[in-house]
C-alpha cells in the first residue's frame, strides 16, 4: 500500500499502484509542513531553522532556561569528579578545570595533568612574579628538558630548575603534549604560555567566579597574552616565519567562552547546588544567557 496525498502512483512501467488518498483527512498546510521538515534546505542544518520566528518568544525563552540549566546537569558529573580528587576544595578545582579546558579536545588530559603536579600552594608564593609563573609551568610540562639556542627558554630552564630544587618538584613527561592537527596559535606552548599569565594575575580563580555577575567581566579577565617571544616562535628555539606577528598572541573570544561555558558558569551551577544556593545557580544561568 502506497500513501499519496491527493493523486494516484504510477509506476514506470505504467502500471497503477493501489494508493491511499489522505487529502481529505490532512490539511494541505499540515502536509506541506511535513514535506518541508523531511527536505530541508541546504542552506540550514535543522530542518524546522527556518520556522523559529514563529516560535512565541515566552515559549522560546523557557525552552532556552530549560535548555541550559540540562546543560549544566550534564557537566556536573566533570565537576564533581574533578572535586572529589580536589578534596572539595572548589578554588583547585576551579584551578584543574581551567587549566583542562585551555587545552581544549586534544590537549584537555595533558594541561588537566600539567595543573595537578603544578601545586597552588608553591603558585601563591611566586604568584607577583609572572616570569617565575610561566618557568614553573614549562618546567612542570616536561617541556624544559635538554638544550636550548635562544635566552628565552634557557632563562626558563634555570628559573625552572632552581624551583624545582626548592620545592622537590617532579615534572611530567613532555611527550604527552599532541602538536598534531593544531592550528599553530593554538598550540600547547603558547596555551601554557597564556595560562601562566592567567594565574599570574589571580591564584584564587574559584574567588574571582564567585565575586563577578557580569560576563563581560569574566571575558576581560581571560583576555591575557603569551609572552612575547611567542609572537615569532611557535616552539622553542624554532622561529615561526611568516607567521610571525607583532599583536600578542591572546587567548580568542572563542575559547574564553569555551572555558566559561564547560568549566566556570557549570562549577559555579554545582557550588549552588551542593550549598543550597539558588541564588549561584541563577546567577550560572543568568551568566549563559549573557553570552
Amino acid at each position: 500500500m502506497v500513501y499519496a496525498y491527493d493523486a494516484d502512483v504510477t509506476l514506470e512501467n505504467g502500471k497503477s499502484v493501489p494508493t491511499l488518498e489522505i487529502a481529505d483527512n490532512i490539511p494541505e498546510h499540515v502536509w506541506q509542513n511535513y514535506e518541508a521538515l523531511m527536505n530541508p534546505s541546504a542552506f540550514s542544518e535543522v530542518a524546522c531553522a527556518n520556522r523559529l520566528s514563529e516560535i512565541p518568544s515566552f515559549l522560546f525563552n523557557i525552552s532556552q532556561e530549560r535548555l541550559l540549566a540540562e546543560r549544566l546537569q550534564r557537566k556536573s558529573d566533570d565537576v564533581q569528579r574533578i572535586l572529589h580528587e580536589s578534596r572539595g576544595s572548589w578554588e583547585q578545582a576551579c584551578y584543574q578545570l581551567t587549566a583542562r579546558y585551555f587545552g581544549s579536545k586534544t590537549n584537555a588530559f595533558p594541561f588537566e595533568l600539567l595543573a595537578k603536579v603544578t601545586p597552588m600552594t608553591v603558585l601563591a608564593k611566586i604568584k607577583d612574579q609572572p616570569r617565575r609563573v610561566e618557568a614553573l609551568f614549562f618546567g612542570q610540562s616536561g617541556m624544559l628538558q635538554g638544550d636550548f639556542v635562544d635566552e628565552y627558554p634557557s632563562t626558563m630552564q634555570r628559573e625552572y630548575n632552581y624551583m624545582s630544587a626548592a620545592y622537590h618538584l617532579s615534572p611530567m613527561s613532555g611527550h604527552l603534549w599532541k602538536f598534531f592537527r593544531i592550528r599553530p596559535p593554538g598550540f600547547p606552548t603558547i596555551r601554557i604560555s597564556q595560562f601562566a599569565n592567567l594565574i599570574s594575575r589571580s591564584s584564587n580563580l574559584f574567588s574571582k567566579l564567585l565575586d563577578t555577575d557580569d560576563v563581560k567581566q569574566l571575558e576581560s579577565f581571560f583576555q591575557v597574552g603569551a609572552n612575547p617571544y611567542w609572537n615569532s616562535h611557535f616552539r622553542f628555539d624554532t622561529p615561526s616565519g611568516s607567521d610571525a606577528t607583532s599583536e600578542p598572541r591572546t587567548l580568542g573570544m572563542p575559547m574564553i567562552h569555551t572555558i566559561l561555558i564547560n568549566a566556570w558558569i557549570p562549577l559555579l551551577f554545582q557550588y549552588g547546588e551542593a550549598h543550597g544556593s539558588q541564588r549561584d545557580k541563577d546567577r550560572a544561568l543568568s551568566l549563559l544567557n549573557q553570552m
